[in-house]
Order: C-alpha cells, then structure tokens, then sequence
C-alpha cells in the first residue's frame, strides 16, 4: 500500500491563502486610505468654496453698506437744501411781503380817508385814522376784505369830532397780514363811491385834507 503525504499540499495552500488574505486586506487598506484621501480633498475644496463665498458675500455687503451711506449722505444733503431753499424763500418774501403790502394798502385808501397810525406785530395790523363820514370807513373796510394781504378784518371802534369846523370820524380797525402772496395777484379794487388813492398811508396824516 502506497502511503502519500499530503501535509505539505495543505501547508503550502495554507500559506497561500494567507497571502492572498494579506493582499486583500492591505488593498482594503489602501482604498480606505485612498477614499479618505478623497473625501477629505473634497471638504477641503467645498469648505474652500464656502469660504470664497462667504467672503465674496461679506464685500457685497460691505459695498452695499457703502452705497446706503452714500444714498443717506445725498438725502441728508437733499433735505438740508431744501431747508436752505425755504429759509431763502422765507427771507426774500419778507423783504418782498411788506412793500406790497403797503402799496397795496396806498392803493385801497379811499380819498377822503386818511391813516394816522400803522402798527404791525406777529402779523396782527392795528390801523387807524380820520375819515370823512361812516361810508368811507365801511368802503374802506370793503376794500381790505376783499385784498390779497388781509385777512379778518374787524373794526376796532369809531367816534365823531370836529376839527377846524369839520365833523371827521376817528376808527380803528385790526387785521391779519398776509406777506405770502404772490406779486402778481391783483389788488382788490374799492367800491365805485370810494375810488383809490396815490398817497403814501403810512406817513402821519396819511394825506392832504
């Protein structure tokens, strides 16, 4: 009987089979290393990215948040103009306001009425004068009712006098005066029985008698 040894065959597969499971694992091995590698490249690269785009966005912030400054800066330069323009305004309509307020009053002024005193104050107007009968005052009264620079006209009071032989009434209106108005608005003209007069009211006496 022929004996065969077989312990060396199975050795030999053995030592195989271990090569071949150390093969394996270390190709495992570097594919982990190798998917790692990878994996890690490309949170680098995505975090990367993320980080340009963050800093990307942070400048267009930063440039938007310029712009804005830039557009308040204009709007507050807008609205300090505007207050400048208005103040000037302002001040050219006061130098304006009174003088044609005044010429306007000289031309209301009927004939046989004449003013003694002007005084004006926070807009308020006291006037007062002599006046041939109670009609002229009244026409008078008309006439500032119906101008561009007066508002709430009242009469303050009338009496009788005689001067020098003539029987004059002394009266005192008030009134609001309006400066703002424009040049051009045309001054209420005086009833046909009370016409206009060229003199200067302001003055003491207002006119000739």
């Amino acid at each position: 009987m022929v004996r065969i040894n077989l312990l060396p065959v199975r050795v030999s597969k053995k030592k195989e089979a271990g090569k071949q499971q150390l093969v394996l694992f270390a190709l495992v091995v570097v594919l982990a290393l190798v998917g790692n590698s990878v994996w890690s490249s490309s949170r680098a690269s995505d975090l990367a990215a993320r980080e340009r785009k963050l800093a990307s966005t942070k400048a267009e912030i930063a440039q938007l948040d310029r712009i804005i400054g830039e557009v308040k800066n204009i709007r507050d330069q807008q609205q300090q103009l505007r207050e400048k323009l208005a103040v000037l305004g302002q001040l050219k309509e006061g130098r304006a306001g009174p003088v044609r307020m005044l010429d306007e009053l000289a031309t209301l002024t009927p004939k046989r009425l004449w003013l003694s005193q002007f005084s004006e104050k926070g807009g308020a107007v006291t006037l007062s004068g002599h006046a041939a009968t109670l009609d002229d005052v009244s026409s008078f009264m008309a006439a500032l009712k119906g101008s561009t620079h007066f508002r709430n006209v009242e009469l303050g009071g009338t009496s009788a006098k005689g001067e020098k032989g003539l029987r004059l009434v002394d009266f005192s209106l008030t009134a609001n005066v309006a400066y703002a108005t424009s040049a051009a608005a045309p001054a209420a003209a005086p009833p046909a029985a009370a016409p206009p007069a060229a003199a200067t009211p302001a003055s003491a006496g207002g006119g000739k008698r």
